[in-house]
């Protein structure tokens, strides 16, 4: 593919705008094509990276403080650092960079700069959304940037007129575990910075029968269980510093059962949650871009918690439509049903539509490598 080589602009808020672009850069590494993958947050001023530690704890703590700073549009242009973007465009240039997918509206400025810089040459961006109505980056940017993709593809995962998937991420390239074969097991998280009403639901759904696989996000929600494993991402790694190869990886990760505590290294093609959440009945969790992506790979459905956002609660109403996912407070209604498990799990399996990969949609439409 000479110098071809696809760009992909992640973010590190929340890793529903991180994992699915290492799961493409992945996809485009199988077809021989090179990619890089970028984390917003390593381009902010050093005082506002600082601040992104407490911004989390603080959300996982409160979550109505979080759904708050959700409604509240942000500039994020004073927090950049020009001078490393001036530097990275410059490196773009050299490699004469074309082809970018950016996952967050954040990046848009600093494309907007590289694409003025490569005048008359013209690069190709694919604004990828990964949630079913926008983020708040997005609504942030077209607050302040209005006309902000008018250069740029829209790439839509999802289609909430039609309620119906336009495109998908592959996790892994196998069949998904059969129903029957699945253990008795929820998984329950509440997203990438643990934020939401999931620990509240753990107490109730000990007393129904389910062995639970719990993601904690730090050592004291993490204790030892003769009946649940528990999970963590390793609390060393961070989302925006790249791994001592260079790259940014998949998180390393930890495993508590019983009284054993396990320390595991990054997988190289997709996250560990997937392989927990390939072998549950469920996931219990709020619908965030990247629990869709799991729900749909291993066609395991979603019990629908509290979302965060209104773009999160156009996910639930998504999932909830094409009986992906049903609320929480709906399925303790019918006593905590496996088989309502099972249906749900049916109608993902039987889903309508050409399941449509989108790499094969962007290598379809993307033709203009300079290489």
């Amino acid at each position: 593919m000479g110098k071809r080589k696809v760009t992909i602009l992640c973010s590190g808020f929340g890793l529903g705008f991180y994992i699915p672009g290492l799961l493409a850069a992945s996809d485009f590494e199988k077809r021989d094509i090179a990619t890089e993958v970028l984390v917003f947050e390593s381009y902010l001023e050093q005082d506002k990276m600082d601040h992104i530690a407490d911004s989390r704890k603080a959300y996982h703590n409160n979550f109505a403080l979080a759904n708050l700073s959700a409604r509240m549009p942000m500039d994020i242009r004073s927090s950049i650092d020009y001078a490393q973007v001036e530097l990275l465009l410059e490196a773009w240039k050299a490699e004469e960079r074309y082809e970018f997918i950016s996952l967050s509206g954040h990046w848009v400025y600093i494309l907007d700069l590289y694409r003025e810089k490569m005048l008359p040459n013209q690069i190709h961006v694919d604004l990828l959304y990964v949630d079913s109505d926008l983020a708040p980056s997005w609504k942030s940017l077209k607050k302040f940037h209005p006309r902000y993709d008018e250069y740029y593809y829209n790439a839509c995962l999802y289609d909430t007129n039609k309620m119906e998937i336009r495109c998908e991420i592959p996790v892994l390239h196998g069949t998904p575990l059969p129903f029957e074969s699945r253990k008795r097991r929820l998984v329950v998280h509440g997203g990438g910075w643990g934020m939401g009403t999931y620990q509240s639901k753990v107490p109730e759904l000990v007393g129904h029968n389910y062995g639970l696989d719990i993601v904690a996000y730090d050592w004291k929600e993490a204790k030892p269980d003769p009946d649940h494993r528990y999970w963590m991402n390793d609390p060393e790694w961070c989302a925006w510093v790249k791994s001592a190869n260079g790259l940014h990886e998949f998180p390393p990760y930890i495993e508590i059962t019983g009284e054993d505590t396990n320390s595991y290294a990054a997988k190289v093609d997709h996250h560990w949650l997937f392989d927990v959440a390939s072998e549950a009945m469920a996931i219990v969790a709020k619908p965030g871009a990247g629990t869709l992506i799991d729900s749909l790979a291993s066609e395991t459905p979603l019990i629908l918690l509290e979302p965060f956002g209104s773009h999160e609660l156009s996910n639930l109403e998504l999932w909830e439509s094409l009986g992906f996912g049903i609320r929480y407070e709906k399925w303790r209604e019918m006593d905590f049903s496996v088989e309502v498990l099972k249906e749900m799990h049916q109608a993902i399996m039987n889903r309508p539509g050409e399941r449509t990969n989108y790499v094969d949609h962007y290598c379809a439409r993307v033709a203009l490598t300079k290489g």
